[in-house]
């Protein structure tokens, strides 16, 4: 009986890490549907549906287009005066400059 409770609570311990790892992990994602030609970092976005993934434990934006990674872009996670109701993407003259999620209190700037 001893090592029965040994086993189990070895799991519950790794079972407990594993989540702990998964929360610090947190990936947010939208989709941004492009309708004219517009630029994210040195990546020129055709029109189309794409989706931008943000992880906060590095401080890149993935651009997914059609299934395929199409750009890796740089960016900063910077705290927003209170957490966002929308998700929004802000450009500005063809440049895409920041991306908010909803519910969230940080936001990507780009470059």
């Amino acid at each position: 009986m001893r090592l029965h409770l040994k086993q189990i609570t070895s799991v519950l311990a790794i079972f407990v890490f594993a989540m702990v790892v998964w929360a610090s992990t947190r990936v947010d994602s939208t989709r941004y549907d492009v309708t004219q030609t517009i630029n994210i970092g040195q990546t020129q976005l055709k029109p189309g549906h794409y989706t931008l993934k943000a992880n906060e434990s590095n401080d890149e934006l993935r651009v997914i287009h059609n299934g395929k990674l199409v750009a890796t872009v740089p960016v900063h996670w910077v705290k927003l005066q209170r957490k966002a109701d929308n998700t929004e993407i802000f450009s500005n003259k063809n440049q895409v400059t920041r991306v908010e999620f909803a519910g969230r209190s940080e936001a990507v700037r780009v470059g």
